[in-house]
């Protein structure tokens, strides 16, 4: 009988344990692509020459996710893609502060790529991912 009872408790402890570790993983580790916006594309682009050193003229593709702008690639390699923890919220203010020609939702591609080419960035291509 008594090693019933601590036959349960090793159980009960086991699943505590599995409990908290899937806890630390969605909180902590669990992540998922996120929109970002034309500007903050253009933002982290120029940041990623200037730290880098990178002597791209221009983006190679531009990473877009149910018509959104997610991510881009550099020509000399680097790959950036928005992602955010599954537990932390976007920010809610992000759609409502864009100008209204700077929507992260890509509707229209030209209109996208002028929109760019006024921040001073340029891209060859767009690939869903």
């Amino acid at each position: 009988m008594l090693e019933l009872i601590i036959g349960n408790i090793w159980i009960v402890v086991g699943l505590w344990v599995a409990l908290g570790a899937y806890l630390l993983w969605y909180f902590f580790g669990a992540k998922t692509i996120q929109p970002l916006s034309l500007d903050a594309l253009a933002i982290t682009w120029k940041l990623h020459k200037k730290q880098a050193g990178c002597t791209a003229a221009h983006l190679n593709t531009i990473l877009v996710k149910q018509n959104k702008v997610v991510g881009f690639k550099c020509d000399c390699g680097y790959n950036y893609t928005q992602k955010r923890l599954i537990a932390q919220k976007a920010s809610s203010d992000m759609q409502t502060n864009l100008v209204p020609r700077l929507s992260h939702k890509i509707t229209n591609v030209v209109e996208a790529k002028r929109s760019l080419q006024k921040l001073g960035v340029e891209y060859s291509s767009i690939r869903k991912v």
